[in-house]
């Protein structure tokens, strides 16, 4: 497990948000902790991701731990009514440290103002582990919100995983939820990732805020 890896959320940035979908850790209300207060017809015992979207996440991953084991990070999305279509937003990393995430005020009010403009909602967050496999560290879980979703891709294993945060006994833990891969794999190697300052191809940099 990534037990070293820190994710630094101010309070003031899951507050940003104003979205009921998520439930912030630093809220200790015990409406909060049982997650009453959620909307729940998004929990689901299964989720779709587009392969054009784990692939980028992929090479996006495997590009950023050659810059010293940095993560890339950014969150989920989820459109009410839909089939459990997962969409991803790339966001800046703030941290200046490795194997480690951390998102600013700023990229949180944007997230929160494309997720408005989509109909979508925002139910977790994404990033890479490095050196480690896909499994979510102590700090992963404690600074998530319960019941939202924690999407991990590892770059040594190759492998992404997708993790709800539940209560158990007054205890975060982390639990699998299936996630199946949608679509065609294009043909020929998986291209290096885009640099941030230019046009991301397929309508990417439309969920990216980087390319902003």
């Amino acid at each position: 497990m990534n037990t070293n890896s820190y994710r630094r959320f101010p309070g003031t940035v899951f507050l940003s948000l104003a979205i009921p979908l998520l439930v912030s850790s630093c809220e200790t209300s015990p409406g909060s902790r049982d997650g009453a207060n959620l909307t729940r017809d998004w929990a689901r015992s299964s989720y779709r991701l587009p392969q054009q979207e784990g692939l980028r996440l992929k090479r996006e991953a495997r590009t950023a731990s050659l810059n010293g084991n940095r993560e890339v990070c950014g969150v989920i999305l989820w459109k009410p009514g839909g089939d459990g279509t997962l969409k991803l937003v790339f966001a800046e990393n703030e941290s200046d440290r490795s194997h480690s995430y951390e998102l600013s005020n700023r990229s949180v009010e944007r997230i929160r103002n494309m997720a408005q403009a989509l109909g979508s909602g925002v139910i977790g967050s994404f990033h890479s582990h490095p050196a480690s496999d896909a499994t979510p560290g102590h700090n992963d879980i404690s600074h998530a919100g319960v019941l939202s979703l924690l999407l991990i891709h590892s770059v040594p294993t190759s492998r992404t995983r997708l993790w709800q945060v539940v209560l158990r006994d007054g205890v975060k833990k982390a639990r699998e939820v299936q996630l199946e891969v949608i679509g065609r794999r294009p043909r020929g190697p998986s291209p290096l990732a885009p640099s941030p300052t230019r046009t991301l191809p397929d309508g990417e940099n439309l969920h990216d805020l980087r390319a902003r």
